[in-house]
């Protein structure tokens, strides 16, 4: 702006030879640390390059590098590539109202947002080694598919299964199952029935995990970092 300014006075004549020759001097300082800088009078088509001190057109202006060099044929420096986030799973306030009220009414714990990711682990680790017992199975009988019919459904799991459904009726924990139930990649493909099976199980499992807690501990209340390390060990060994 103080540049703009000075050029205009410059050319107006108001300030003689004594002081138009230094006003000029640093208006150029000026204009060469931004450019383009439009002259009073200057039309949006011309701009003032201030590194080299003449009118410039706009087809005559700086081009960005990367602009430049796709234009002279040369191949652009490509941006780093971005180190892919982390999945993090995103519990409503409802979703860990439900997730806490659902153990209550199982064994009678109270549990926190931050036995959330315990949880998750345990039922991710269950739920994927049932999928590699059943995936043996597949594979033994010589198919591609992973059916019901291959999962290792104890006697034990499917009582838990239907004792889940039940108190699911009031807790309504089961939508939030259906976003859990993910695992790897496996060689053989489960169909959808097998999938669709996926939240009752991990419901079967959840039920079994809050009552193997009060079994361990009757006295139990709020679970801590040991008590899952010992339902944990517990479930290694039978599933």
């Amino acid at each position: 702006m103080f540049a703009t300014a000075a050029f205009g006075l410059i050319s107006s004549g108001i300030w003689g030879p004594p002081y138009a020759e230094p006003l000029r001097d640093a208006a150029f300082a000026l204009l060469s640390v931004r450019t383009p800088v439009r002259l009073p009078g200057q039309s949006d088509a011309w701009a003032w390059q201030g590194n080299t001190g003449r009118l410039i057109g706009p087809d005559m202006r700086m081009r960005s590098r990367a602009l430049s060099a796709r234009l002279n044929g040369k191949p652009r420096d490509r941006e780093p590539p971005r180190r892919p986030q982390p999945e993090v799973a995103v519990m409503t306030v409802m979703s860990i109202a439900r997730f806490e009220r659902f153990f209550r009414a199982a064994a009678g714990l109270d549990v926190d947002k931050n036995d959330l990711k315990r949880y998750s682990d345990f039922v991710d680790a269950k739920l994927y080694d049932l999928l590699t017992v059943a995936q043996a199975t597949a594979k033994a009988n010589g198919r591609d598919i992973i059916r019901t019919c291959d999962l290792p459904i104890t006697k034990g799991l499917q009582e838990s299964i239907h004792r889940f459904q039940k108190i699911d009726q009031e807790v309504e924990l089961k939508p939030i199952l259906e976003q859990l139930a993910t695992h790897p990649a496996l060689d053989r493909t489960p169909d959808e029935e097998t999938e669709a099976t996926y939240p009752d199980i991990i419901g079967g499992l959840s039920l079994a995990l809050a009552q193997n807690f009060k079994i361990l501990h009757p006295d139990l209340k709020n679970p801590q970092t040991q008590h899952w390390d010992e339902a944990r060990a517990v479930f290694d060994l039978l599933l």
